[in-house]
């Protein structure tokens, strides 16, 4: 990791260009109707909706609680057993005695993040190295860093980078995108279950593949999406930092987004 995790205020380096990014420049912005949006993504009373994912903000501001979750477990944990000692996307293992408490780190939902300096755009919880996604269903996760039950789409002064993986090797990088995946992930499962078909999948070109930082800076994604957090994902297999998607041919990183996001927990 090339951000430091061990003081508010650590984080990687912010970059701009990509293969993903590219992809994006050279295949257009194309209309997302019927990507983001379609069937059962309509707001209601209850809260507003994400990419099939239904938010966690209620109709008078306030943030819903997972089901017998009190607000002082909300914030301070424990949190379930399933994320105590956990590893976060970036492979940081969780330790429960080795915590920040939120109110030490800005912790913030994203649009209150907008209007701290120490923000930048895009950057949110789903796409930092110390997360780890939902694991039982309550649309919340965890974090190795920070303690509380954590939202995709919030931030805090820790948040730290998840550096695009090397090239593996025979690869170069233009391939990478329409590269046969190794036999490992060719009919793998998604973390949603979701069966990967190598003979019916999308270009990434088609989907708009790109980094989920700049996806959410440039208003394509929403704040708490990225291919860790999407139940199509195939995480890393084979130790390359790589992962593939079961929608998506090539090579997919965890850190990525693309138009046909859907949230971890959406297909169990």
């Amino acid at each position: 990791m090339e951000g430091d995790s061990s003081k508010p205020g650590g984080g990687g380096a912010y970059h701009y260009w990509s293969r993903r990014h590219y992809l994006v420049a050279t295949g257009g912005i194309a209309a997302l109707s019927g990507c983001l949006g379609g069937d059962g993504d309509e707001a209601d009373d209850a809260g507003t909706t994400t990419g099939g994912a239904t938010s966690t903000t209620m109709a008078d501001g306030e943030e819903e609680l997972p089901d017998g979750v009190s607000e002082e477990e909300f914030e301070n944990g424990p949190v379930p057993e399933a994320y105590r000692a956990a590893v976060s996307l970036g492979g940081e293992q969780r330790n429960a005695d080795d915590l920040f408490a939120k109110g030490d780190v800005q912790f913030s939902e994203y649009d209150e993040a907008l209007e701290n300096n120490a923000h930048q755009p895009g950057r949110c919880c789903a796409n930092c190295g110390e997360f780890i996604a939902d694991r039982n269903g309550d649309a919340f996760g965890a974090c190795s860093a920070v303690d509380g039950y954590i939202d995709g789409a919030d931030w805090c002064s820790v948040w730290e980078e998840l550096p695009e993986p090397s090239v593996p090797e025979g690869l170069t990088e233009s391939e990478l995108p329409t590269a046969q995946v190794p036999a490992e992930y060719r009919t793998a499962s998604s973390q949603g279950g979701e069966e990967r078909d190598p003979d019916d999948l999308d270009t990434q070109e088609a989907v708009q593949l790109t980094e989920s930082v700049e996806a959410i800076a440039d208003g394509l994604g929403q704040p708490g999406q990225s291919c860790g957090s999407c139940a199509e994902f195939i995480p890393d297999k084979n130790g390359d930092g790589w992962g593939a998607c079961a929608k998506v041919e090539g090579y997919v990183a965890v850190e990525d987004w693309c138009s046909i996001w859907e949230h971890v927990t959406e297909e169990r």
